[in-house]
Order: C-alpha cells, then structure tokens, then sequence
C-alpha cells in the first residue's frame, strides 16, 4: 500500500519483495498507476502494463516493471476527494483484467485499508502493520535523507525529494538505499557550481 501524495509517496506496507521493487520503482520515478489513483482519488486499472497506453503514462515505470515481470496493476484508492491518504495496489504477473468480483474486492479492501488507518484494527485483531511489522521504516529514512538534502542543497523538501528521486534513477539504486547512504553521511548532495 503507498501513502502520501505528490514527491513523498511511498510505500507503507508490501505483502512481498515484488510489490516492494513496484512501490519503491515509482516513489524512485515519481510516476506510476498507485501515483496516479492516489493523485486522481480514482481506481486505475492496468490489465496489461506493455499497452501503448500505459507505456504513455509511465514510460519509464512501465518499461522496467515490465522487465521485473510485472504485467498488470491495478491501484486503489485508500480515501475520497481531498482526502486521499493512498493507494492499495495489486499485481499481477500476467496481462489479463480483474474480473468483477475481484474489482469488487479491491474497492472494498480499500475501505478496510482507510479504516484501520484512520482508527487502527478492532480490539484483539491482528494487522501486520499495526503492531510494528513491515510499516515502511525505511520511509522514515527517505523523508529525513529528505530534509537533510533540503539544508544541503538550500531547496525546498519537495525539490530534495526530486533529487533523491533521480540519484536513485541515475545510479540504479532504490529511493531506500540512497536515504540510507544519505542518513549514514556517506552520501553528500552539493550545489552544482553553474546554477548555484
């Protein structure tokens, strides 16, 4: 599931590594389906990612989850109107639509997702999330390697993000290692010399 909308999304909670790599291609590349239905506060539904038309939207996030084996996606969603706290997103590893009671489940799962975000599980049920499992730790570290950049580079968050964004792009890595290298003060951003 991603969270946040515009330079900070990320992911908040992966099931697997392979919806982890997804969540992390697009917060890494600023674009994707669980971008766009978090951006829209509507359903995107991706039955074939090596369309035309996807290729369109997200050129560079399709091309290289089509690459990792990725075939379709389908982003839900989690909230309404201006108050789109995220996307719940579903892959799949061949090219082929949701039938309608699967659509019907994404868009109730979405619910659920909202919910316990809002008001955290019922009394005695267990969410993997809630009680300090895979609950994005590592987006911890993006949002401070975020804020460091900011004082090194003397921009705004959102343009330290970006930053972070296309060192990640540039050099093959994921947003969460390039946080690290950067929390860790092996990496430094400098101003570049001709724009100051």
């Amino acid at each position: 599931m991603a969270s946040g909308k515009g330079t900070s999304t990320g992911s908040y909670y992966a099931t697997t590594r392979f919806s982890r790599r997804s969540d992390e291609l697009q917060t890494a590349l600023g674009q994707g389906p669980s971008i766009s239905a978090a951006a829209r506060g509507e359903a995107v539904l991706v039955p074939d990612l090596s369309r035309a038309s996807a290729r369109r939207l997200w050129p560079v996030f399709a091309e290289s989850a089509l690459a990792d084996g990725l075939k379709g996606v389908f982003a839900f969603p989690v909230g309404a109107g201006a108050a789109v706290l995220g996307a719940l997103t579903v892959h799949r590893s061949d090219p082929s639509p949701l039938e309608e009671d699967e659509l019907a489940c994404g868009l109730a799962s979405a619910e659920v997702a909202l919910d316990l975000m809002l008001h955290g599980p019922p009394r005695g049920a267990t969410v993997p999330w809630a009680n300090g499992g895979d609950m994005g730790s590592h987006q911890v570290e993006v949002h401070q390697a975020a804020g460091m950049v900011s004082l090194q580079l003397d921009v705004t968050v959102d343009e330290a993000y970006s930053r972070l964004r296309a060192h990640a792009f540039r050099h093959d890595m994921t947003l969460a290692d390039v946080a690290q290298e950067v929390v860790r003060r092996r990496l430094r951003f400098t101003p570049d010399p001709t724009t100051g």
